[in-house]
Formats: structure tokens, C-alpha cells, sequence
């Protein structure tokens, strides 16, 4: 399952790449979204939204709580976001500004 999920990241990266290339922004990804950037922050910023949805809207759902099956499973999805959350806030907090490599001067974030 895991080689599953690489190839479709790889898969929607490379798109991604292509779409990003098109537009008006011409810095990387990397720069744009890799830790240390705004764009790393607002992921991190979703991902906690979720959790909150989670526990606000299915953990406290009667369908949920009459079901232990999907009760853990739902446990288990919200503990697995706030695991990711937590390594994407390590390495977004210890990384310093990505450089800018669109060839602009001054910031642009």
C-alpha cells in the first residue's frame, strides 16, 4: 500500500509541477510550500482545522458513537493527522526561510 501512495504522490507532484509552471509564480515548490514557508504553515494550519472537524463533527456524530468499529476508526484517522501535524511542525519550525529562486529581490512571503 505504501509503494500505492508514492506512486500517486510522485504521479500528483509531477502535475502539480506542470500547473505551478504555468502560472504567474515562477519559484518552486519547494520554495513556496517546503518548510520554513507560509504555504508549510497553512498546511500545517488545515491539517489542525481537520483534527478539530474531526472531534466536533464525527467523534460526537450519534452514528459514530453507536458504532465501535468506526468510532476507533475515526480515533485512529484523527490520531494518525495529528501525528503528521506534529512532523510537518518540526521540520516547518526548524527551517529557516526558503530562498527565493525566482530571480526576484526582496521577500516574498
Amino acid at each position: 500500500m505504501a509503494d500505492e501512495y508514492e506512486k500517486e504522490r510522485v504521479q500528483a507532484l509531477s502535475e502539480r509541477r506542470t500547473e505551478e509552471f504555468a502560472g504567474s509564480d515562477h519559484r518552486s515548490l519547494e520554495a513556496r510550500f517546503g518548510p520554513g514557508s507560509f504555504g508549510c504553515h497553512e498546511a500545517l494550519h488545515v491539517t489542525q482545522v481537520v483534527v478539530d472537524m474531526i472531534d466536533r463533527e464525527l467523534l460526537s456524530h450519534s452514528a459514530v458513537l453507536l458504532n465501535p468499529f468506526w468510532y476507533g476508526k475515526v480515533r485512529e484517522a484523527q490520531a494518525s493527522l495529528r501525528s503528521a501535524y506534529n512532523a510537518v511542525a518540526d521540520n516547518h519550525l526548524a527551517a529557516s526561510l526558503p530562498v527565493d529562486d525566482s530571480g526576484q529581490k526582496g521577500p516574498t512571503h
